[in-house]
């Protein structure tokens, strides 16, 4: 018995011109992994985002305006500025088409300066030394980084990109890795990825504390000679702030029309840059509140956030104010306006907070100068709409 068995044909020049086609630069990476974990590692499953609000949607200070030396806009990106100029730090609805992206984080100047030998300006993002320790530096297997985010400003041209290793109790000196990126087009937004090898250098491994680890910056000026007097290297030496701003080629002080404007910001292990982590706002907000937390900002109204206070004396009032989260650090307070204590009378005051006790999960404050209140009675504090302002802040 015979039985014959029928194929399809196979066009071999076809199937062969497959081989050719391009897999890209993810693609590659994965068919040069060798083994799963490698391509496990690649492909970044679960959580990849090791930066806070990258999305730039979390601003519990606010708008900022009139700054001049340091401070911060954007929950957790810390402007650093010296002699550049003037500037506000303001949340905009200007975005990139692509990404799903609501918020940018906008620097722009408002007043000029002089261009001197410490000039500088630089967007700084600081993680903590336990929050470092999956980059396994220090040692020889140390990961690689990838750095993506959006940028526009109204100058195009070369700018510095920054990583930094802050040994904060070894007593070692910190470590750099500066790279040059370009802005191609004025006006437009561009998507940047920047990949550097890991730290393998024995001893350079970040302290398991909740210290400064892993630091990138994004720099916005051209500095003076005290931050770009020598040539930036890209890969990781001991640190000197004077590479760090080598290859910008504007400075943001000579003009009220510059400005930069950031978002899309996500640091991951790896060296593929994935597309962007979004995370809910409530996730992002109360990851930012371990650093600030507003209790009471001047946006709010008249008795928004308000809190029970006992009078310890005629002249001093202690309160609990419970924390979100729990802090990085014992925080310091940020207060003032005006306030009122209240019991059917009405007490009017200055909040200057000073801490009374330090815990985990709330803090006791004491006020004084308070006016006349009665020794063990209870009062209602509440802000007065507009003036009065309460935070902790513990940033690293």
């Amino acid at each position: 018995m015979v039985v014959k068995v029928s194929k399809p044909e196979i066009n071999l020049r076809e199937k062969i011109s497959e081989l050719d086609k391009p897999s890209g630069v993810a693609g590659q990476a994965m068919l040069a992994a060798e083994t799963p974990q490698e391509q496990f590692n690649l492909i970044s499953a679960g959580r990849r985002r090791m930066n806070i609000n990258g999305a730039m949607n979390v601003s519990q200070r606010g708008n900022v305006t009139g700054l001049s030396t340091t401070g911060y806009g954007a929950d957790r990106y810390l402007i650093q500025s010296n002699t550049a100029g003037t500037m506000s730090l303001t949340t905009d609805a200007d975005v990139p088409e692509e990404g799903g992206f609501q918020s940018s984080y906008k620097i722009a100047c408002t007043a000029t300066a002089t261009f001197g030998t410490d000039s500088n300006l630089v967007m700084i993002y600081r993680l903590e030394g336990q929050d470092s320790q999956c980059t396994n530096f220090g040692k020889p297997n140390a990961s690689s980084l990838t750095l993506s985010f959006w940028i526009k400003s109204n100058r195009a041209g070369d700018f510095n990109v920054n990583f930094e290793n802050e040994l904060p109790t070894s007593g070692g000196a910190d470590r750099g890795y500066q790279t040059k990126q370009t802005l191609n087009q004025a006006d437009t937004w561009e998507y940047k990825v920047v990949t550097i090898e890991g730290d393998n250098i024995s001893g350079k491994s970040f302290t398991n504390n909740t210290l400064k680890g892993l630091c990138f910056e994004i720099s916005l000026s051209k500095g003076g000679s005290a931050w770009a007097a020598t040539a930036s290297k890209p890969y990781w030496h001991d640190l000197a702030n004077a590479e760090r701003t080598y290859h910008n080629q504007h400075f943001f002080g000579d003009s009220t029309s510059n400005y930069w404007k950031i978002t899309g910001v996500q640091l991951e292990l790896g060296s593929v840059a994935t597309p962007f982590e979004h995370r809910s706002y409530g996730e992002e907000l109360a990851l930012c509140q371990r650093y600030y937390y507003a209790f009471q900002t001047l946006s709010d109204t008249l008795g928004q956030n308000s809190f029970l206070s006992t009078a310890y004396s005629a002249n001093t009032m202690y309160a609990v104010i419970d924390l979100p989260v729990q802090m990085r650090a014992t925080p310091s307070i940020i207060s003032g306006g005006t306030w009122h204590a209240r019991k059917g009378d009405n007490v009017s005051f200055t909040l200057a907070a000073g801490i009374q006790r330090a815990g985990k999960n709330n803090m006791t404050i004491a006020q004084s100068s308070v006016g006349t209140a009665n020794t063990g009675q209870a009062y209602w504090i509440e802000s007065q709409g507009g003036t009065g302002y309460l935070s902790f802040q513990a940033e690293i």
